[in-house]
């Protein structure tokens, strides 16, 4: 996956996909008081239904998601887009009841708040097969 900015350095990188891969765990989707240090307040999505969804929303929808619910993602790339700015980009497919779904190419801006990163848009598009 390429895309624009720079790479990321390698520590930068790491402390982001970190980030994004905590959102997927149940631990922190169902912890709404966590999920909310992680959203921007100018959070938004749009999700791979199509669906778009603000930051309340999310804050109301995620937590209460199925526990069954697995994510698996691979294939990260951090960029820089400017100061304070970065894009991770991968993909992922739940896995539900033990079934695999359709792999959707994701895409998160995450913005610098003090020492810390927080996710301010998240996009999914379903893979082409």
């Amino acid at each position: 996956m390429s895309g624009t900015g720079r790479p990321a350095d390698t520590a930068l990188a790491t402390e982001l996909e970190a980030l994004e891969r905590a959102l997927h765990t149940p631990q922190v989707r169902g912890d709404r008081e966590y999920l909310a240090a992680l959203l921007d307040e100018d959070f938004s999505e749009i999700g791979s239904s199509g669906q778009c969804y603000g930051r309340e929303a999310a804050l109301q929808e995620i937590p209460q998601e199925r526990t069954q619910v697995l994510i698996e993602s691979d294939q990260y790339v951090v960029r820089l887009l400017g100061e304070g700015l970065a894009q991770v980009r991968y993909r992922s497919r739940y896995h539900v009841d033990g079934q695999a779904q359709r792999w959707v190419l994701r895409s998160s801006l995450w913005r610098r708040h003090g020492q810390g990163w927080r996710v301010v848009f998240h996009q999914g598009t379903p893979e082409a097969q």
